[in-house]
C-alpha cells in the first residue's frame, strides 16, 4: 500500500483517532484502497470524521467529550 496516495485530511483523521488507526493498520491492502476511495467524495470534516469513526465498533469508542478545547487548561492556577 502506497501512503503517499491517501488524502492529507483522511490521514490525520486516522491518526488522531488511535483505535481507527489500529483497525485500519489491521485491513487488507483491497480493504484500505476502497476505504480511501470511499474517502474521496467527503467534503467536510465532519463527515471525513464520521468517516473514519465507521471503523470502529460504537463500543469501542473512546468516551471523549469536550465541549470546549479551552476546559483543558482549566484548573488550580501555579502561581
Amino acid at each position: 500500500m502506497d501512503y503517499n496516495q491517501m488524502p492529507l485530511d483522511l490521514g490525520i483523521a486516522i491518526t488522531s483517532n488511535r483505535a481507527a488507526m489500529d483497525r485500519f493498520v489491521d485491513m487488507t491492502d483491497d480493504e484500505k484502497s476502497e476505504f480511501i476511495e470511499r474517502s474521496r467524495g467527503v467534503m467536510s470534516k465532519s463527515e471525513i470524521d464520521r468517516l473514519v469513526d465507521s471503523l470502529v465498533p460504537e463500543e469501542e469508542q473512546p468516551d471523549v467529550h469536550l465541549e470546549d478545547v479551552k476546559d483543558i487548561f482549566k484548573g488550580p492556577s501555579i502561581g
